[in-house]
């Protein structure tokens, strides 16, 4: 008979149906104790609803899963329900203070529209929780049935509660355990993976588990030939392992460790090891967990360019000695260009000396045969006053030779070459002006304006030589193209604080401004072949820098010319410089 308002004996149905309550209560725990799957949720559904003598029962519940479901009473499985529409029911009928009244309703897309409901919250679990909901087709659900149902919730709902509990507990052991599964698999994968030794060993250092990459690389059949054996005994050098195991005793772990270790065939691997030791509270090692790589062939290739390197170190000596052989090349080229215009100035006095000395000859031949004779005849005077003329041009031509032969020598300087003396580049320019005077006066006027200098730490004979090049450079500016009339040479000096800075300027056709960065590079040229070889102003640039510590460039244009500066300290190069200050 349904729970309904109508009712003939209140007591009798009261103990009735508490009995009834009791039995359900009673059922609904046998059900959930020998069913820990979901289908225990149909079986209870269906044995409340026919406690209640419902038309209609539902459970709505989370499976351990976080899947949202109801059960049918009548029915063989659990729905699904979309979270959405599983929250709209039991938020509008689930009754926040536990049991509630409501319809008419209807199951969510399933079964008919009910007048009459009622509803029972079991558990709670967060912000989800589990509910009954028991529908009539007539009549509507007496005070006395809600409280018969709140017996039945407060009977079940601390099983319910618990199982449900229990069972978001294994299903969050299962996804750990499958975590777990995928976590070791992850780490088998790499273990077994890398191409590098890995090993664990005990506090006795014996190995207890090995990669195969191990066992390739020590050159053994299998693990089993390594795990159980000390791994010093694939070390060549012991003392080696000992100093390993004393670092990782005292800090925990050692980083590239280099060691030799010996492998099955007898051959040595060279290799680098990182470990780091598992300890427990006291500090006690009870496990090392290495990785060991591979570096012979990084080592062959090291000592493959080691041996390149020696090699280069010795290509670049042999190098800087045929620079130092074309430096002097290029050295006795410019003065062997100049050689013939030296010949003619000193040619030139010499021709008047020679004919002097002859006229001079056949004077005093004639002071013999005329010696009777000339006091009436006067001409012992005149060869006397003639003989003073040609013994003073006489003089004036052996003075110019001696310093022709003087400026040459202090241009050259070979008996001091590679020192660092005092040094005036006042008179070096001088020097240097009279062994390239015959390049020069053909073809160009020459203007100097030299300022007092100091005397400077220097290496004359490469200044003289740099000057030199800088002069017949600039002469040979002015002669190609060929010109109508002569061009200029202007030579200064000046000093600027702690330095002399020296400037020759031609008022030639200038260098291209595409190349004249280029001007100081080792065998580079504008001129014709065979008229240069490129190395004047590279070699000029290494005495003036690297040598002497100053300062060489260039400045130029086609409507001014170019000019040449260099800059040299008062003082000589610093020690960290290339020069020798002597």
């Amino acid at each position: 008979v349904p729970m309904t308002e109508q009712r003939p004996d209140p007591t009798e149905l009261q103990l009735d149906a508490r009995m009834r309550i009791l039995m359900l209560t009673i059922e609904l725990g046998r059900i959930f104790a020998q069913d820990e799957s979901e289908k225990a949720n149909v079986a209870a559904v269906d044995a409340i609803k026919r406690s209640f003598d419902a038309a209609a029962a539902v459970m709505f519940y989370i499976s351990s899963n976080k899947a949202y479901r109801i059960c049918i009473a009548g029915t063989d499985f659990p729905i699904a329900l979309p979270e959405a529409r599983w929250r709209n029911c039991v938020e509008a009928h689930g009754g926040a203070a536990g049991i509630a009244r409501f319809g008419p309703w209807s199951i969510p897309g399933i079964g008919k529209e009910l007048p009459a409901w009622i509803s029972v919250c079991l558990y709670v679990s967060g912000d989800d929780g589990g509910y009954i909901f028991l529908g009539l087709e007539e009549g509507s659900w007496s005070d006395q049935a809600l409280a018969l149902l709140s017996s039945l919730r407060e009977g079940i709902a601390p099983i319910v509660e618990a199982r449900h509990e229990r069972k978001i507990e294994e299903q969050k052991l299962r996804e750990a355990e499958k975590r777990l599964a995928r976590n070791e698999s992850r780490l088998r994968d790499l273990f077994e993976g890398s191409r590098d030794m890995i090993y664990t060993a005990n506090a006795g250092d014996i190995i207890t588990s090995v990669n195969v990459a191990g066992t390739t690389l020590l050159g053994y059949p299998s693990k089993a030939a390594l795990t159980g054996k000390p791994f010093s005994d694939f070390v060549l050098n012991v003392e080696d392992r000992h100093t390993f195991l004393g670092k990782i005793a005292a800090n925990g772990y050692v980083d590239d460790y280099e060691v030799v270790l010996g492998r099955k065939d007898g051959s040595s691997i060279f290799c680098i090891e990182t470990a780091h030791a598992r300890k427990d509270a006291s500090g006690k090692i009870l496990e090392m967990q290495g990785i060991v790589k591979d570096i012979s062939a990084r080592i062959a290739s090291d000592q493959k360019m080691w041996k390149m390197n020696l090699e280069l170190a010795e290509a670049n000596l042999q190098l800087q000695k045929t620079q130092m052989l074309m430096v002097q090349h290029e050295k006795l080229a410019s003065i062997g260009q100049l050689a013939a215009g030296i010949a003619h100035e000193i040619n030139n006095p010499l021709g008047f000396l020679t004919s002097n000395n002859t006229t001079l000859e056949k004077y005093f031949g004639k002071i013999k045969t005329a010696i009777t004779a000339t006091e009436q005849s006067g001409k012992l005077a005149r060869i006397f006053s003639d003989a003073e003329s040609i013994f003073a041009e006489s003089r004036d031509g052996f003075e110019r030779i001696l310093k022709i032969v003087s400026n040459l020598k202090n241009f050259s300087r070979v008996d001091r070459t590679g020192d660092f003396d005092d040094f005036d580049l006042n008179a070096g320019i001088e020097s240097t002006l009279v062994v390239a005077w015959n390049e020069i006066k053909y073809v160009s006027e020459l203007r100097k304006t030299l300022g007092t200098l100091p005397l400077i730490r220097a290496n004359g004979s490469e200044l003289n030589q740099v000057i030199l090049n800088m002069l017949v450079n600039a002469a040979q500016a002015l002669g190609n193209p060929p010109r109508s009339g002569k061009g200029l040479i202007e030579i200064a000096t000046r000093l600027e604080g702690d330095q002399v800075v020296l400037s020759i300027h031609d008022d030639g056709p200038g260098i291209p401004e595409g190349i004249q960065n280029r001007v100081f590079d080792p065998f580079f040229t504008t001129k014709e072949p065979g008229k240069g070889t490129g190395l004047g102003l590279s070699i000029s640039y290494d005495i003036i820098v690297n040598k002497h510590g100053g300062k060489l460039w260039v400045e130029s244009d086609a409507s001014s010319g170019t000019t040449f500066y260099i800059a040299l300290p008062v003082a000589g190069p610093s020690p960290r410089e290339g020069g020798n200050p002597g």
